[in-house]
């Protein structure tokens, strides 16, 4: 299944949102080296310049039941991602879920709507529930968890992350919200 959309962010900026295609490679690792080491690190929990053949697989990933991955585009004429959703299977009906946004896509709901869409297509897949781990300093990404409604495990005897959790609803937007095209692939 293809996803593709455009929306607004809160500045009024456009974006298309997509999923990822394995001509996306090249497009993914300048996103990842636009972004700063302190970024990749609270993403990745190490400031990797790039990603490694097996993280682009993962998020080229073509199969939902396994994991997927959406792309925000600035300008999908060029290339310019400027975000990245992505849930991966780890159980049954269990994913985890990552997002990262370009230094200058923070704060406006792009986060917030890429995973509304990544945890669409998730619970359409048949995941039930999805988890996030957050690093402890990362005061930004735990307030978006709490504002999504996911529940922050204080109890956690890690000592830098926090593991955030949240059940899955299919439950789709309001018109307003979104335009949507799902066309089959």
């Amino acid at each position: 299944m293809d996803w593709v959309h455009r929306t607004r962010v809160a500045d009024g900026r456009a974006v298309l949102i997509r999923r990822a295609l394995h001509a996306d490679e090249a497009c993914i690792q300048r996103f990842m080296q636009s972004l700063s080491t302190q970024s990749r690190y609270q993403r990745f929990f190490h400031p990797l310049r790039e990603l490694t053949p097996a993280m682009v697989a993962t998020i080229l990933q073509p199969d939902e039941s396994r994991g997927c991955a959406l792309l925000a585009f600035a300008s999908p004429a060029h290339g310019e991602v400027v975000g990245l959703a992505q849930y991966e299977v780890v159980e049954p009906r269990q994913a985890e879920v990552a997002v990262i946004v370009g230094e200058n896509w923070r704060r406006v709901g792009l986060a917030t709507r890429l995973l509304s869409d990544i945890g669409m297509i998730a619970a359409a897949a048949g995941i039930a529930d999805a988890y996030a781990d957050i690093l402890r300093d990362n005061a930004a990404a735990l307030m978006l968890a709490r504002q999504l409604g996911c529940v922050v495990d204080t109890s956690s005897r890690a000592p830098y992350t926090l593991r955030v959790t949240r059940q899955m609803t299919l439950l789709l937007p309001s018109r307003q919200s979104v335009e949507l095209s799902l066309a089959k692939s």
